[in-house]
């Protein structure tokens, strides 16, 4: 385990959290800083402290709601099980856990830009077990669908359920205070499986688990999880509904799940959960996770509670709340009763890693996740500190949305006008019978914009898959990906 000295953390929290401006330098990826960016700052030892406790908590919040999974299907659970410290070891065989990390495997083998068809390479050689959109996706890999197609509601019936949303923590946790990447890495990912809303559910918590290494409060956390989601979504409308209902009574958690339960409570198109109270959709399950962490007001026990009490998919929503809050607190806060007895040694089933190897692999990319986006790691050991590209206003993942009925999605024409440099420009053409909405790029630097026409500048120089995106005003998009050589 990794735990921190005390009076090393302490000393750390209260020298290292800070924002800084930078001085003209140079930027030479791990030490020196750019002179055209502003940085957070943290230390080694508390953004370890942060990784340890985005994945402990995760493995708390998983085993103590494993007992209750859909035991409540359309009402409110009136008791949680009793927490036994022992249970916590009961996650390395949880799939909430084992199922993020083939993506891992598959940036640490490939790079931390892993293309689509890395992430589906790794997932479809999986053996372990799956259900709904994560086992239609990999068998759609193992048919020869590749990715993104293989979560797509064409080919899966399954592409609004919640596999994603209960996954993606690992995209979050190695994008520390860095929203947009997180937002990168789990739109791309995400559609290894799932689609649209689906897709969302992932987005929203990899955002908040990035935005959770430096907030002030869970306020700022939930809003990341807010914005990172796109206007004109069913899920975004599920948060704003959330958020309403708490305002308007701002301590009464259950008149919320009501009014969450007469509005959204039968929207489910899982195959498995029409018209019965089962309900796996991720858009109803994220509601959950944000009902916890608002009235939950960040205690970590209290927030995992409600979550669980809400029902349905009980353990991995209370699992989401649990390790969004242990990137907060960070391990060293966690309740000691939870925590205390995470066997170390023990493999996460299906994988040759263990709890060590993953806080190591996961501080690995995130060290290099930092240096592509421009950022630095300076000195060694105790005084190594991190120095982060400050974070802007969230941008939303295009509008994608699974049509209620049959639409063909936009036909879409990307091209790269010029390439000088690091400097590129970038065109689409596209048209559609409901006419087109937005255009959107990937730029394969963990860095995306808006726009027909946009001009991207590179950090690095070498070669990066772009993703053109389109959609049309119906929320159906289409995509293509093309290849920029940088200075090669």
């Amino acid at each position: 385990m990794r735990r921190i000295p005390v009076c090393l953390l302490i000393a750390g929290i209260i020298a290292s959290i800070i924002l800084v401006a930078c001085s003209p330098q140079t930027s030479d990826g791990q030490g020196s800083l750019r002179s055209d960016l502003a940085y957070v700052t943290i230390s080694r030892q508390v953004l370890l402290d942060k990784i340890e406790g985005g994945w402990g908590g995760q493995m708390a919040g998983v085993t103590w709601g494993a007992p209750t999974e859909f035991s409540c299907e359309g009402e409110i659970m009136d008791e949680v099980p009793e927490w036994e410290t022992w249970r916590i070891n009961e996650a390395f065989s949880q799939d909430d856990l084992y199922v993020e990390i083939p993506f891992l495997q598959a940036m640490k083998e490939h790079g931390v830009n892993a293309s689509w068809d890395d992430y589906g390479d790794h997932f479809k050689d999986t053996r372990f077990m799956l259900w709904h959109a994560n086992a239609a996706g990999r068998g759609n890999l193992q048919r020869g669908i590749p990715a993104p197609a293989s979560g797509h509601y064409a080919a899966n019936p399954h592409a609004d359920d919640i596999d994603w949303q209960i996954e993606a923590d690992w995209a979050g946790i190695i994008t520390p205070g860095q929203p947009e990447a997180a937002v990168d890495l789990a739109w791309r990912a995400g559609h290894v499986m799932n689609y649209g809303d689906g897709v969302y559910g992932g987005v929203a918590v990899a955002a908040m688990h990035a935005v959770a290494y430096f907030a002030k409060n869970v306020d700022e956390i939930i809003q990341a999880g807010r914005q990172a989601v796109p206007e004109g979504s069913k899920y975004r409308q599920v948060i704003e509904d959330v958020i309403g209902w708490h305002k308007e009574k701002p301590t009464d958690w259950e008149y919320a799940w009501n009014q969450l339960q007469e509005k959204w409570g039968n929207d489910d198109r899982c195959p498995d959960g029409v018209d019965d109270p089962f309900n796996i959709d991720a858009k109803l399950n994220g509601a959950y996770v944000f009902i916890g962490l608002l009235y939950g007001e960040g205690d970590f026990e209290q927030s995992m509670r409600i979550a669980m009490r809400c029902g349905q998919d009980s353990d991995c929503n209370t699992s989401s709340v649990g390790g969004i809050l242990g990137n907060w607190l960070g391990f060293s806060k966690l309740p000691d009763k939870f925590i205390a007895q995470i066997d170390t040694d023990t493999r996460f089933s299906y994988t040759r890693l263990d709890y060590g190897d993953l806080i190591d692999l996961s501080e690995e990319l995130a060290r290099e996740i930092v240096t592509l986006r421009g950022g630095s790691v300076q000195g060694e050991g105790e005084a190594q500190e991190w120095h982060i590209p400050q974070s802007q206003k969230i941008m939303p993942p295009i509008l994608e949305q699974w049509p209620e009925e049959k639409n063909i999605p936009p036909r879409l024409d990307v091209s790269i006008e010029k390439t000088e440099g690091r400097n590129v420009i970038l065109s689409a053409e596209a048209s559609d019978d409901d006419g087109i909405l937005e255009f959107q790029w990937y730029f394969g630097d963990m860095y995306y914009q808006t726009g027909q026409r946009v001009t991207h500048t590179y950090l690095q120089d070498g070669n990066y898959l772009v993703t053109g995106y389109v959609t049309d005003k119906k929320g159906t998009t289409s995509w293509q990906v093309i290849e920029v050589r940088v200075n090669e």
